[in-house]
């Protein structure tokens, strides 16, 4: 096997930290906006679903685009967008319209991050090494944005909320530096931009694609319920059971430590289970999370037990079924990720809102939702393993 170089592992996951920041920064700030400005916590939840929103429909335009003019300059332009959409957030937050708009366009910039990252990854390694950097990348995604609102808890609790953003700005501006003077070109050939009709036809094909569809479907799932959880614990943690911003941000702490451990068994594990199988165990940790977030009594204890597991098995899910997904399409990455990352973040966006607008408040209610989920999730890891082990029998076969 090569060797594994680091450097473009960690231009990924400073790249991906711009979107994951850009969202759990703010989940901790939105009881707090809501009381300066005088809105329901409906209207600041969407503050969240509009990001979501801008960010995921945009990867499907620079996707494609970082495969035809290359990823440096879709990148660059990409963090530059999201810049002003912070920009304007700082400028116009006595105006909730205002908010919306700056939040909707900073998700339309940071959109290219999501994407370019992994696409700059599978430029980048090969065979293990490439499941090795995913998984990486992936714990950095997971772990960004359950970990973001820890700092945003308590940037609010001595400085307020608008602090926050300021802070946002600087650390993208920041990294949007370092890729200006040090990030070097991963794709090594480019090629003639498709029509919308070919690229219609690409995006077509994948939703025809049994292996995209499990394997993108799991990461879809699970990001969704980490949205939710993550939207859902500072009202039930900080409004029903009384307890302070800079409190919460130390709760949050438990499942940012539940994600990392996911990770790192997953790294320690799936060399010796296989990817396949450390995939099936995800969705059994989801049912036990559900069960927790059911049955235990409400308390901060059992609330990031519940969280913790939830996390934990984002972990262990996430970069096994992203490794799994991007390994066959090989110069397609850019717009498999791209389609991937679009339909996660909307997939994310329509259904935490919609279940919030039902009036899903109640710790038992997400315990509901995540059972439903673990479910959904076995039936489509079994069938993407399914996929995946009929792909590899008519590749044994078809070689002389």
């Amino acid at each position: 096997m090569p060797a594994f170089h680091w450097k473009p592992l960690l231009f990924a996951c400073l790249i991906v930290s711009i979107g994951q920041l850009s969202l759990g920064l703010v989940f901790p700030l939105l009881p707090w906006i809501g009381q300066d400005l005088t809105l329901t916590s409906d209207q600041t939840q969407l503050l969240v679903a509009i990001y979501l929103l801008g960010f995921g429909p945009s990867q499907l335009v620079y996707g494609p685009l970082s495969d035809v003019l290359g990823r440096r300059p879709v990148l660059l332009a990409g963090v530059m967008i999201a810049l002003f959409g912070v920009a304007l957030v700082i400028f116009k937050a006595e105006s909730f319209s205002g908010l919306l708009l700056g939040r909707f366009i900073q998700g339309c910039g940071a959109g290219s991050v999501s994407v370019l990252a992994r696409a700059t990854i599978r430029d980048s390694y090969q065979k293990q090494n490439l499941a090795k950097a995913m998984t990486w990348l992936a714990i950095v995604a997971a772990f960004t944005p359950i970990m973001a609102p820890v700092i945003g808890g308590m940037v609010n609790h001595y400085l307020g909320w608008l602090s926050v953003f300021v802070l946002l700005i600087a650390y993208i501006a920041l990294v949007w530096l370092l890729l200006v003077f040090s990030f070097r070109e991963t794709l090594k050939t480019t090629g003639m931009p498709p029509s919308v009709k070919q690229l219609a036809g690409n995006y077509l094909s994948l939703f025809k694609d049994r292996h995209f569809l499990t394997f993108a479907g799991i990461g879809w799932i699970n990001f969704a319920m980490v949205v939710l959880a993550i939207s859902m614990m500072p009202y039930i943690m900080q409004v029903q059971l009384g307890i302070s911003s800079d409190q919460y941000a130390m709760w949050a702490m438990v499942p940012a430590c539940g994600l990392l451990l996911g990770g790192l068994l997953c790294q320690r594990l799936r060399p010796k289970l296989g990817t396949a199988r450390m995939l099936q165990l995800a969705p059994l940790m989801q049912l036990v999370s559900a069960a927790v977030y059911v049955l235990a009594p409400l308390d901060p204890v059992w609330m990031s037990a519940a969280h913790f597991l939830l996390a934990m098995t984002n972990g262990i899910a996430f970069p096994c079924a992203q490794s799994m997904l991007l390994v066959p399409y090989g110069e397609k990455a850019g717009t498999v990720s791209a389609l991937s990352g679009a339909c996660q973040m909307v997939a994310a966006s329509v259904i935490s809102h919609c279940l919030l607008q039902m009036g899903i408040s109640q710790p038992w209610h997400l315990g509901a939702v995540l059972l439903s989920a673990a479910f959904l999730g076995i039936v489509l890891v079994n069938l993407g393993v399914r996929s995946e082990s009929g792909r590899q029998a008519s590749l044994e076969l078809s070689q002389p």
